[in-house]
């Protein structure tokens, strides 16, 4: 698949398969992350790869309600959706995706939400070449500031969380949809 391609193609997917990814794709999907730029080419990046699911459905237990309150004055219709996924049971956060991995950045690094940022679009453009699913989930940082929760994360000392992204073979193929044309201003 040409770079581009990739690009255009990538959707978020959030129905899996229950069939696990391999370890050796997901290290690929990994190593296509650390070919991302970072400033000063500090490649500020790690990953906790999760794959244990009574932890995943713990750490989504314990976000869900805080969403929820957060989202307590939202009431659009992408937010009354969400907020009634959320309500649900059996939701999970991480769509029970086989595998999540959470990208965590050198704490001290002033650029890492930028570079690890950059290194987990390369991951999902890598997974979707790969025939991999992804999806960014930004409900983790809910509980961030958990620090038995976080610990189940076995992040290493020096690191802190900088997102999670969800991987596993799609059971969807989600439509593209509209894109709105970018505001450009050209100086010249």
């Amino acid at each position: 698949m040409e770079a581009v391609e990739a690009i255009m193609t990538r959707r978020s997917v959030r129905k899996f398969e229950e069939k696990q990814i391999p370890d050796a794709i997901l290290e690929k999907i990994m190593k296509a992350g650390t070919y991302a730029p970072s400033a000063l080419a500090l490649q500020p990046w790690a990953f906790v790869v999760v794959q244990d699911q009574k932890f995943l459905n713990r750490v989504s237990d314990y976000c869900k309600p805080i969403m929820i309150l957060h989202m307590k004055n939202a009431h659009d219709g992408m937010s009354d959706a969400f907020r009634a996924l959320l309500e649900s049971r059996d939701y999970s956060i991480y769509y029970h995706a086989p595998t999540v991995i959470m990208v965590i950045g050198k704490t001290g690094s002033r650029f890492r939400e930028i570079d690890c940022s950059l290194c987990a679009e390369n991951m999902m453009l890598a997974a979707h070449a790969l025939g991999i699913g992804s999806c960014w989930v930004g409900s983790t940082e809910v509980g961030y500031d958990n620090r038995e929760l976080m610990a189940g994360f076995h992040i290493p000392e020096g690191y802190s969380p900088v997102g999670t992204i969800v991987f596993g073979y799609p059971a969807e193929k989600p439509e593209a949809h509209d894109k709105n044309a970018p505001v450009v201003t050209w100086v010249r």
